[in-house]
């Protein structure tokens, strides 16, 4: 549950990664639209990972009027620019979640059920960062997926809607 602390925090983020996105688009000579705005938001409102047809839907739903492909070329603009991070959770299509002010994570995937449980590890961290200097890179940011097995196969078989075997 967020604190007005960690909701403050989170405004602040997403106002500062909207001012990153309207100079960037500044800067290419790209039109600051209300819809790449909207794009931008909702990515920076939600919890959750996202794909580009949810952030349509939400979108509509609210009455924007805006297109897939401008979803589609928004959330590329700003993954360009690392205020979203692409991640593929084994649902054979691409989730987006907001990457700036965001600590580098793993995301446990359960194979059977889609569960997704967000990680941070320090140690992990930094052998990532140990690998990328060997290769001659600095370390930005990382996103990194794993697929297992919930632990509990009751309440996976529960989430899949699967009968429990055995």
């Amino acid at each position: 549950m967020q604190t007005p602390d960690t909701v403050t925090e989170s405004n602040e983020r997403a106002a500062q990664a909207e001012s990153m996105f309207r100079s960037f688009l500044k800067a290419e000579g790209l039109r600051c639209t209300s819809e790449r705005i909207d794009v931008l938001q909702e990515v920076y409102r939600s919890d959750t990972h996202l794909d580009a047809d949810g952030i349509y839907n939400r979108l509509r739903e609210k009455g924007t009027g805006i297109s897939r492909a401008t979803v589609y070329h928004t959330l590329d603009l700003l993954f360009r620019i690392n205020l979203v991070t692409r991640i593929d959770l084994g649902h054979h299509h691409t989730h987006y979640e907001k990457a700036f002010g965001v600590a580098n994570h793993l995301h446990i995937v359960c194979h059977r059920c889609g569960r997704v449980e967000e990680a941070t590890s320090s140690r992990l961290g930094g052998l990532v960062e140990k690998l990328c200097a060997e290769q001659g890179f600095t370390l930005g940011s990382f996103s990194l997926q794993v697929f297992g097995e919930c632990r509990d196969r009751q309440g996976c078989d529960e989430r899949s809607g699967e009968k429990p075997q055995g």
